[in-house]
């Protein structure tokens, strides 16, 4: 089997309300799908966030890849990061874990098992928690409260909110009034997307052990290590940190510094599921349990797949303004709070491209 071809189609689909966490704020859900081509007729997908540049970068990409074996992904990967072209981090990465993903998406459709069970297939399904809790234009503490309402109709066990885009007393009503929805038995996780300095996520930090908090996500920059290895050390609740970390080296940094006690690797920024792994390996020796970021069609598959895997990230329209279009067959929570694995060869998650069409941005009609 040989790689043929590299199909690059990119859509962006605008949520009806503006959202937004502690740093910024999406008017729309964007993506970038790669489709590795193969002369046996088997097309893998991958797919990323990062918009003109991953499709630049993917573009050139595409002469590394012409003529190799898509099962190759060791030497598929190197090809791609080694020359360091495009640089070590950032949508240069993000590119070549499209690639990878979609590698992956081939090796298990050839095989006839889903990626899960090529990767080492630990479990049937994995537990999610719903991403959500995000800053909306008028959105008052009631309505944040039926947005949890409706996260437990969805059969949630778990859920997400922001904190971070207000004060630090404003946020302790909004998880208070979260928490006085949702009852004591279902887990509460907060997201401050690097908002904090040292002094306030130590203040804060305490304020959530007294909460009974899953975990303190991105409470300081992703590159104050130091600061994330002090909370550690000086809270209860669990510091979670990594989706904006790139490839196993920058996580054996994070890792030796003591940064992290839950690692949130994302396998579409960090050089997509072939690095995943690597990492996920590293914290596995360390004893960290892995919560990746990103994409629930394919980090349930990862998770699935490890023996340190603690739970899946999972978005809804709500979120990600293309979920629906882009897949027609959505996997859902069940009774649990989980998601049970596909059993579809591959990631069995093809995109709709016709009922993505209406939002296509590349290539240019």
């Amino acid at each position: 089997m040989k790689i043929t071809g590299l199909e690059i189609h990119a859509y962006s689909a605008p949520h009806t309300t503006p959202i937004a966490n502690g740093k910024y704020t999406y008017a729309s859900t964007d993506i970038v799908i790669a489709s590795v081509l193969t002369d046996e007729g088997i097309t893998g997908y991958g797919w990323a966030h990062g918009g003109n540049l991953v499709i630049d970068t993917l573009e050139s990409l595409q002469e590394r890849i012409l003529g190799e074996d898509p099962f190759n992904v060791e030497r598929i990967w190197e090809k791609m990061y080694l020359p360091k072209v495009y640089g070590r981090k950032g949508f240069a990465t993000r590119a070549i874990s499209a690639v990878d993903i979609a590698l992956w998406d081939i090796i298990g459709k050839t095989a006839g098992r889903s990626v899960h069970q090529m990767l080492g297939g630990y479990r049937d399904s994995v537990p999610a928690y719903i991403a959500g809790g995000y800053y909306e234009a008028d959105k008052s503490f009631a309505g944040l409260q039926q947005e949890m309402k409706d996260n437990l109709a969805k059969g949630a066990r778990a859920i997400k909110m922001k904190i971070g885009g207000a004060s630090a007393a404003t946020d302790l009503e909004r998880i208070d009034a979260v928490r006085d929805v949702i009852g004591p038995d279902i887990e509460l996780l907060v997201d401050a997307n690097n908002t904090y300095d040292r002094i306030t996520a130590l203040r804060m930090g305490r304020e959530l052990d007294r909460r009974n908090i899953y975990w303190f996500e991105e409470p300081l920059s992703p590159d104050d290590l130091e600061g994330c290895a002090e909370l550690c050390r000086k809270i209860d609740t669990p510091i979670a940190v990594g989706e904006n970390e790139y490839t196993r080296w920058g996580f054996k940094q994070l890792i030796d510094a003591g940064a992290a006690q839950i690692i949130n690797a994302d396998a579409q920024v960090l050089g997509g599921i072939t690095e995943w792994k690597k990492v996920a390996d590293l914290a596995m020796a360390a004893h960290i349990l892995v919560a990746p970021h990103g994409d629930q069609e394919i980090h349930a598959h990862l998770v699935g797949a490890i023996p340190n895997g603690l739970i899946v990230e999972y978005y809804d329209n709500n979120t990600n303004a293309l979920k629906e279009a882009m897949f027609p067959k959505a996997m859902h929570l069940n009774g649990e709070g989980a998601i049970v694995l596909p059993s579809e060869p591959g990631l069995g998650a093809d995109p709709n491209f016709e009922a993505l069409e209406r939002f296509k941005t590349y290539p240019h009609s």
